[in-house]
């Protein structure tokens, strides 16, 4: 889900290559992913933007009863998450948070669609569709027409684009990119140790061993066109 859950951190935060990325789970193998993992993402000064710290927590601890079923107690620090559990009792199974300089910006889901801010001179989370910041920043991006109210008809925007129509929001372009960042957090877990990457070259500057996760060979015989 994390391309759905960081879709808004990264394009708002406007995030392009990490220079690090480092990884600690609860152990993993090679078919499937860990009960419980925190990644930690590092991106350089970009577009007039500070430096980013960007963390993944996932999972939890394996349950008594059921020991590959995890609790989803892994989450992150309680300093972090004090103004989420005042709004909403507990800190809840998916979610984004931005911590800025400013203030605080939370979004209860994987979608981003609904989500409440907290300023440093206010004392709670409050609803952002009702907040003054948000009222005095214009709305640029543009909106789906083929959505309606509770109607998630976005499969109309794709097949609008797949007819000579406008591009989707969401198009290869910034998927794409989107989704081979994120995957670097699986690479770091898979080579067990911090990642100095370079983005362009598409490897570890410190570990040659990640080159065969980023790049598989295809066995003999087979090729890719």
């Amino acid at each position: 889900m994390a391309c759905h859950t960081a879709n808004m951190p990264f394009r708002a935060l406007k995030l392009s290559y990490p220079t690090e990325i480092e990884a600690e789970s609860s152990g993993i193998n090679k078919e499937s992913y860990p009960l419980k993992s925190k990644i930690r993402f590092e991106f350089p000064a970009r577009e007039g933007l500070q430096p980013a710290t960007f963390w993944w927590y996932d999972g939890g601890n394996p349950k008594p009863d059921h020991p590959y079923e995890h609790d989803g107690n892994n989450k992150p620090p309680k300093e972090a998450t004090a103004d989420v559990e005042a709004l909403m009792e507990k800190v809840p199974g998916s979610g984004c948070l931005l911590i800025g300089d400013k203030g605080k910006l939370f979004s209860p889901d994987d979608y981003g669609a609904r989500f409440f801010i907290k300023l440093k001179d206010e004392k709670e989370l409050t609803d952002g569709k009702n907040h003054d910041a948000v009222k005095a920043i214009a709305q640029t991006i543009p909106r789906n027409e083929h959505q309606g109210d509770g109607d998630k008809r976005h499969h109309l925007e794709w097949i609008t684009a797949c007819k000579g129509g406008p591009a989707g929001y969401s198009d290869f372009d910034i998927a794409a990119y989107l989704t081979e960042i994120i995957l670097l957090g699986c690479v770091a877990l898979r080579v067990g140790k911090k990642l100095e990457w370079d983005g362009i070259a598409m490897k570890a500057r410190n570990a040659p061993e990640a080159a065969s996760i980023v790049r598989r060979e295809p066995r003999k015989g087979w090729t890719l066109g």
